[in-house]
């Protein structure tokens, strides 16, 4: 299995995270929008893993007579591949396309093969959700937007408490956090610490911590006219590349049968992790492990790994289009949105429900009670630059972190780093 697939692996895993204990949503539950559309019309749907739309699009048709949706729930190279498949042929989409993250750069770039949603009035959830993620759908000029934020992740720093305590660190996540300050350098110093005193490794792998920088940073590998702009990458790699050097990875790849059994070992102690990423850790390693793993923020502002959005490709007739930009209407609404949390544990993108009790109350007891819900969401919220993807960012990505693996391991001098990630840049971008 390819490292994207194990990705996709554990994002599809974590969908089916269950959220117990979470009070009933404080908030009014609005009407639904009034259809405008007339003919009886069938919605198909496609989505990964388990999203919690099952229950939803029932009690939508129970609403709305005149509307049926099939549902399809796929794997996650399967619907991207087929979605893009469709796109080149004009025909063969399903009418709603829930689109991970880590693909709205290539397809908004292929704007014309989407429904323009702004023509359907949503622009009135620019103001409503995330910056960043109403960003990641919309082209560089603002005249399209070919998504609306689903659901988003946050991104954490989950460790091994006792492994810390071990070490003579402090295990409580509110002092471990004082004591690493809110810098990346202050996570290297802990690291280093924890290196000295227990001979085990602190984090996972240093390439795991490029793509937050830039984030955080507000940076990409290309400008909004679609050059590659290395430029701006050099600060934050250059923070990975001392992560890399400051020997306090065990570079593991994520997702291998490695990392899954480093998870129980504790050949490392902590890993940057997403909220769907808490269910895979715990499916991995067991319930004898329950109070020994915690949830503490990340340096910096903000963070995020995986979100969906909906989007409707542009091959419905427009009866269809309506209809399936109403139910996503719906689908955005706080009730709906909340439901969808309170089911499989997916934040909701809009930053007004953060501070439903339903949200801040969700504690995992696995992960010694830690309030991930406050948490996730806090990072989510507090990551404000919205970053611009050109249609290759992903394959500039995943050859300039290759190139910061290479050096985690030695095969690359520190030194060599960066202008070895320049021309492994330069050539994946011209290829």
């Amino acid at each position: 299995m390819s490292w994207t697939t194990k990705v996709a692996a554990g994002a599809v895993v974590a969908a089916t995270l269950l959220v117990s204990g979470c009070a009933e949503p404080d908030v009014d539950t609005a009407p639904s929008p009034t259809p405008t559309v007339d003919p009886d019309v069938t919605l198909t749907v496609s989505f990964v893993g388990d999203i919690g739309l099952e229950p939803l699009a029932q009690k939508y048709m129970d609403e709305h007579d005149n509307v049926t949706i099939e549902l399809a729930s796929t794997s996650y190279a399967s619907l991207h591949d087929s979605l893009q498949q469709s796109l080149v042929a004009g025909e063969g989409a399903p009418t709603i396309a829930v689109v991970d993250e880590a693909y709205m750069p290539g397809f908004v770039g292929q704007s014309d093969g989407f429904v323009n949603l702004l023509d359907l009035g949503a622009a009135e959830y620019e103001s409503q959700v995330l910056p960043w993620a109403w960003g990641e759908a919309t082209n560089a000029n603002g005249s399209a937007t070919i998504g609306l934020p689903a659901t988003v992740s946050g991104l954490a720093l989950c460790y091994r408490r006792d492994l810390v305590e071990d070490a003579g660190l402090p295990g409580d996540r509110e002092e471990l956090s004082t004591l690493m300050g809110d810098s990346w350098e202050g996570l290297i110093e802990v690291g280093q610490q924890y290196v000295a005193a227990s001979g085990r490794h602190f984090l996972d792998n240093a390439s795991s911590v490029l793509n937050p920088i830039l984030m955080q940073q507000g940076v990409s590998y290309f400008d909004a006219d679609n050059a590659l702009a290395m430029g701006p990458v050099e600060a934050p790699y250059a923070t990975a590349t001392a992560v890399a050097g400051a020997g306090i990875s065990a570079n593991i790849a994520q997702w291998s049968a490695e990392w899954d059994a480093a998870l129980s070992d504790g050949t490392f102690a902590a890993v940057l992790c997403p909220s769907w990423m808490t269910s895979y850790i715990e499916t991995t390693v067991g319930d004898d492990f329950e109070g020994q793993w915690d949830v503490m923020d990340i340096p910096g502002e903000g963070g995020n790994w995986a979100g969906n959005f909906y989007t409707i490709p542009a091959q419905g007739d427009e009866a269809t289009t309506q209809a399936a930009y109403e139910f996503i209407q719906w689908l955005m609404e706080d009730a709906q949105q909340l439901a969808m949390f309170q089911s499989v544990g997916t934040f909701p993108s809009r930053p007004a429900l953060y501070e439903d009790s339903g949200v801040q109350a969700y504690a995992n007891e696995f992960f010694n009670g830690a309030p991930v819900g406050a948490i996730f969401t806090k990072t989510a919220a507090d990551l404000t630059p919205s970053v611009y993807y050109a249609m290759d960012n992903l394959t500039v990505r995943t050859a300039v972190e290759l190139v910061l693996a290479q050096t985690a391991v030695g095969s690359v001098s520190v030194e060599d780093s960066w202008a070895k990630a320049v021309e492994a840049a330069e050539a994946a971008g011209a290829s």
